[in-house]
């Protein structure tokens, strides 16, 4: 089941989705449904003890942008090992 909704986006975000995406619904969607899994897996981190901040989340991504970046092979890999998390088969590029 699906529900119409209306949203607005900035100029340039929508601009983004327009030329990068035929199906801007389902482009949105993944994006949320990837937000609720990160959540849910915060909430379950807490549980064991384990506090994830943003904070962190950035201090991390800080520190993979400094490091060498990797091979099309190496991500190739990488992403197919990805995939037996993903609910639906496919892993975020």
């Amino acid at each position: 089941m699906t529900r119409r909704i209306t949203i607005s986006l900035p100029d340039d975000v929508a601009a983004y989705v327009e030329r990068t995406q035929s199906n801007t619904s389902g482009f949105i969607a993944g994006i949320l449904r990837r937000k609720m899994r990160a959540d849910d897996l915060r909430a379950r981190w807490e549980e064991l003890g384990y506090v994830v901040t943003d904070e962190d989340v950035e201090r991390t991504r800080q520190r993979l942008a400094e490091l060498p970046p990797i091979s099309d092979e190496q991500h190739a890999r990488n992403l197919e090992w990805l995939r037996q998390f993903d609910d639906d088969g496919t892993a975020a590029a």
